[in-house]
């Protein structure tokens, strides 16, 4: 008996050990200003689909601290998940680009992950929360929010980054990855 009770205390100081190391491993990536784009500076290269089990995705998505800011690896539904593999040219450079798409349960939900081999403009991992709208004639995706390198930020922010004119909402407009609101339509309309 005593020997099965130090043998799990040795298993859960090595798990509690091994997570340690993790986390302070866990590299720092520099840190993004402003609206950058990576995808507006490379030019694709190829691209391959990738057969991931559901096993190799869950592990994937526990180790991502981007992930965890927007949504819980038991959120997913596992059996839509899309990983496609890209090569793209940045300043000459050939870089891997690991794509997602990553269904949330409820279909109401789809989170994109991009993870980069190397930083392109200082962004190594890039990720998208979008929500879709099926309530008007034409499906429409909306950003809620995005991480860049781990930092988190809600698009009902003042200003933000942005794909389209409907991630910005009323009264204003993308304009090269930042929404800008329009203060001339804003004043006609409310003033």
């Amino acid at each position: 008996m005593r020997r099965r009770t130090l043998l799990a205390i040795l298993v859960a100081l090595l798990v509690v050990g091994a997570y340690g190391a993790y986390v302070f491993s866990y590299p720092k990536y520099p840190e993004v200003k402003g609206c950058v784009d990576p995808f507006a500076v490379t030019k694709p290269v190829s691209r391959t689909p990738e057969n991931w089990s559901k096993v190799h995705v869950f592990f994937k998505l526990t180790t991502t601290r981007d992930f965890w800011k927007m949504a819980r690896p038991w959120n997913v539904d596992y059996s839509h998940v899309k990983v496609v593999k890209h090569t793209i040219e940045y300043n000459g450079d050939k870089v891997t680009m690991l794509a997602m798409g990553i269904p949330l349960k409820g279909g109401k939900h789809v989170i994109a992950l991009y993870e980069f081999s190397k930083p392109v403009q200082g962004v190594k991992i890039r990720s998208y929360l979008l929500e879709i709208d099926t309530q008007k004639s034409k499906p429409m995706l909306k950003t809620l929010a995005m991480t860049t390198n781990g930092e988190y930020t809600a698009t009902n922010d003042c200003t933000h980054e942005c794909n389209s004119d409907s991630d910005c909402g009323e009264f204003a407009s993308c304009e090269p990855y930042c929404c800008n609101h329009n203060l001339r339509c804003l004043a006609g309309c409310c003033g």
